[in-house]
């Protein structure tokens, strides 16, 4: 069976939010990261959870909630979101492939998680890149074959992926879809409430 897991990255300093938005509140009541990962849960072989190197009660709470979860403790998270995402690929080699979700992004649709996979699926044995779109953007999360985790253990700095997905532009496949929920994140406290569809 082909083993797709889904690291959430969610290690950032929340500079701009001005607080830790992780535990903040959406309209729904419910907290952010833990919305995010209830979006996620259901659909993947593992879900591990990139957090900050000081975060030890937010996975122990995390991991109380969510039965399987896996946390990790970024010890480089201050560097920037490509060294989170590098320390957290060095943890899952074992993945044939994994979906990159980011923490901060709570409205992503469980139907458009369903459609990212089975496109992957479709397309395996091509090592593709799957890059969700909507509204001519480009979105997350974004789904890569295990053939790319030796440039992705080595990224850097803050960009995260973006590089790869440049230079191995002809294995992308992008998907279109009507979900806004792929470009939306938490960047200042305004953001936290979802506006009607």
């Amino acid at each position: 069976m082909l083993k797709i897991g889904a690291l959430i990255l969610a290690a950032g300093s929340s500079r701009r939010f001005g607080d830790d938005k992780r535990r903040s509140r959406l309209a729904s009541g419910q907290r952010l990261l833990e919305t995010t990962i209830a979006n996620v849960n259901p659909r993947f072989a593992e879900i591990m959870v990139i957090l900050r190197q000081d975060d030890n009660h937010l996975a122990e709470e995390l991991q109380k909630q969510f039965r399987g979860l896996l946390t990790y403790l970024a010890p480089d998270s201050a560097l920037g979101m490509g060294h989170s995402l590098s320390d957290g690929i060095k943890q899952v080699s074992s993945w044939q492939a994994s979906a990159i979700f980011m923490g901060d992004m709570p409205f992503i649709q469980p139907e458009t998680i369903e459609l990212l996979l089975d496109r992957y699926s479709l397309h395996e044995s091509n090592q593709p890149i799957i890059v969700p779109t909507c509204q001519g953007r480009t979105g997350h999360p974004v789904i890569f074959s295990k053939a790319y985790y030796p440039e992705l253990t080595v990224l850097t700095g803050d960009e995260g992926a973006k590089s790869i997905v440049r230079a191995y532009a002809d294995h992308v496949i992008q998907v279109p879809c009507l979900d806004s929920g792929v470009l939306r994140d938490i960047d200042v406290p305004e953001d936290l409430s979802h506006p009607s569809e």
